[in-house]
């Protein structure tokens, strides 16, 4: 790269007359103004590796292989820019670079390419790939502690335990509610139906507030949990606009989207802060539903699975995996939806440590205790 300084002086001239007395004249000072150098960035390079969006292991060398395009400018020296850093500068054929990431984050790392040219052009490529994790995640048993009566019509979108009371958000449309239930007999002591446009997803409390997501009105309520009346309401700035599940994380919200990716907001005034892109050892992980927030893990449903993984919300990385395929007796699957009514809902009562689970229409809650295989 070639760069150009322009220096100016500024001179005084001194004039004197007489043979004592001595006169200084000052000539009019010339304001400098310095002068800006354009740079032309030009389309000159072509990349045959990676594609855009390829998915690498979490400590895998990248190599980046660089064609100069026919008609450009001699290349005098590349750069290799990832996440921001300058990573490499080559000065000779062939233009093939390596990186490495070195940021402990799963999904997009961005890459920037710039090529100087003998003719004082640059040439600019802007491209990212993805990371997974390197690990497998950790398997986990699971105990049942004890179980309890669950109302079967319950489409349960939501969950969450508060001071000796199960809160749960119901789905469909002309369905759709909000209940406090009493959790030794599943009865439900409090219940607002939502109105008919809307298909109730998640739940979760948060600073004296229940926040009640709808599936696809771009709409999440603000509720008064002793009346749940509504208080406010605000979007929920997903991906794709939808909310599925959510929970309280510290002073944040984590919403998931049906996606690989959990939206986090401010938990006053409900902006978006960032996100969490989930992978796992073989790739994105998508349909992530109800989430629940469990001693710094977020812990969420895998849409039409029986599986719940626990995510590391610092990188996005899956952790750790509990399989509860076994959990309902086959007696009590037998008017269930196989395709339909599936595990969804994780509730942590904190104060006591116990983890509740329970499923769309199942007849049951289970309280369980996991453990690391």
């Amino acid at each position: 790269m070639k760069f150009q300084i322009l220096l100016s002086s500024l001179f005084f001239i001194l004039s004197g007359c007489g043979n004592n007395d001595v006169k200084k004249t000052e000539t009019d000072k010339k304001e400098v103004v310095p002068t800006v150098t354009t740079i032309e960035f030009v389309n000159s390079m072509r990349l045959k590796a990676p594609k855009r969006g390829d998915v690498f292991a979490y400590g895998e060398e990248i190599e980046l292989l660089v064609h100069p395009k026919k008609k450009s400018g001699d290349i005098d020296s590349l750069q290799l820019w990832g996440d921001g850093k300058l990573v490499q500068t080559i000065t000779e054929k062939p233009w093939n670079l390596k990186w490495i990431p070195t940021k402990d984050k799963m999904g997009k790392h961005n890459i920037k390419l710039l090529a100087y040219h003998e003719n004082g052009t640059v040439g600019l490529l802007t491209t990212y790939i993805n990371i997974k994790s390197d690990k497998l995640p950790d398997q986990y048993s699971y105990e049942i502690i004890n179980s309890f009566p669950h109302d079967r019509r319950a489409y349960t979108q939501g969950l969450f335990f508060h001071e000796g009371f199960l809160y749960e958000g119901t789905g469909q449309h002309g369905e759709s509610s909000l209940r406090k239930v009493r959790l030794e007999n599943g009865e439900a002591i409090s219940i607002k139906n939502l109105e008919q446009e809307y298909f109730g997803e998640g739940i979760t409390y948060s600073k004296n507030r229940i926040i009640q997501l709808t599936w696809n009105s771009r709409k999440v309520f603000v509720v008064d949990p002793e009346t749940f009346e509504q208080i406010d309401f605000f979007e929920p700035q997903t991906t794709n606009n939808e909310g599925w599940g959510i929970t309280t994380m510290n002073n944040e919200l984590v919403i998931s989207d049906g996606s690989n990716i959990l939206t986090i907001l401010d938990d006053t005034n409900y902006g978006k802060k960032r996100s969490i892109e989930v992978y796992d050892n073989n790739g994105a992980v998508t349909n992530l539903n109800e989430l629940e927030y469990i001693n710094g893990k977020i812990y969420a449903n895998v849409w039409l699975t029986e599986r719940i993984v626990i995510i590391n919300p610092e990188t996005g990385r899956v952790e750790g995996s509990i399989n509860l395929g076994k959990i309902l007796k086959q007696s009590d699957r037998i008017k269930l939806d196989k395709n339909d009514d599936v595990l969804n809902g994780i509730a942590w009562d904190e104060a006591s440590q116990r983890m509740f689970v329970t499923g769309k229409r199942w007849p049951k809650l289970f309280e369980i205790k996991i453990e690391k295989k």
